[in-house]
């Protein structure tokens, strides 16, 4: 028993070691903008990522668009955020959800897998108090899947989210679960895939019917802190602070929506 335990140990050990000196060794892989300079503060966070995945704040201009939108309609907009094997917090979503706090959207949360199912209760909770919430919902890495999960167990309880976001999805695939019926919007960001499963050889994410897709050619642990995933996360979260409409909580069952028929959005796959 004893050597099992250990035996476990010095895996979970080992793949960390790997997984910070892949994410270490592509931490200088993008390329400052030329003539940019970063006007945003890095938020105050802790983590590997604050280190060596910056956020890329130096041409984005969602903290003027957001501070146009009056505060009470942020507040009705809940961002859950849940981070992939990644325990240091290496490719910075701590930091993400830091800077989309300072950008008026305050409640925000960030969560650990082993946390994850907190998300769950705390939806469940805002709408039982809050008929005018917002919810977005988005899992990074192996963090995504989890993301999936609780929208597809959600949706056996009518509770309807109103945006499910993958980001570096690799195992997300172009499946029925992948596309929850109580979802109201689905942003699917890709890029290439992780060492740990195969990077492009086997698995980098498909594109989802339905959805807007967005690849970018980035690695996956530098993927949060990419301009374009910024931006498209933040005009999301604007997107839906300026909604005045209030969620439906009752689910229909229908056919997955026509990806004609979906708003145009930034970075949409035709």
């Amino acid at each position: 028993m004893a050597k099992k335990w250990f035996g476990k140990q010095c895996a979970l050990l080992l793949a960390f070691v790997i997984f910070t000196i892949h994410a270490t060794a592509h931490a200088q892989e993008i390329p400052p903008t030329p003539g940019a300079s970063s006007a945003e503060p890095q938020p105050s966070v802790w983590g590997l990522g604050a280190l060596i995945h910056p956020l890329q704040l130096d041409d984005l201009k969602l903290r003027e668009q957001a501070r146009g939108i009056p505060q009470d309609k942020k507040d009705h907009v809940h961002f859950f955020l849940i981070n992939g094997l990644d325990p240091f917090y290496s490719a910075n979503l701590n930091g993400l959800a830091a800077y989309c706090r300072s950008i008026g959207f305050t409640n925000t949360a960030c969560y650990q897998m082993p946390s994850a199912w907190r998300v769950r209760r705390e939806i469940e909770t805002i709408r039982r108090y809050d008929s005018q919430a917002h919810i977005v919902l988005l899992g990074y890495s192996f963090g995504a899947n989890l993301a999936r999960s609780i929208a597809n167990e959600m949706r056996a309880d009518g509770t309807f989210i109103d945006c499910l976001i993958y980001v570096g999805g690799d195992t997300i695939f172009n499946t029925a679960q992948s596309r929850p019926q109580n979802v109201g919007l689905i942003l699917n960001i890709t890029c290439h895939g992780a060492v740990f499963v195969g990077q492009d050889l086997f698995l980098n994410g498909d594109d989802i019917d339905g959805a807007v897709n967005c690849r970018l050619d980035i690695h996956h642990f530098g993927i949060v802190g990419q301009r374009d995933t910024i931006n498209l996360i933040g005009h999301e979260l604007i997107s839906q602070a300026s909604s005045a409409t209030a969620s439906t909580q009752v689910i229909v069952e229908q056919p997955s929506a026509n990806p004609a028929s979906l708003p145009a959005r930034v970075g949409q796959t035709p």
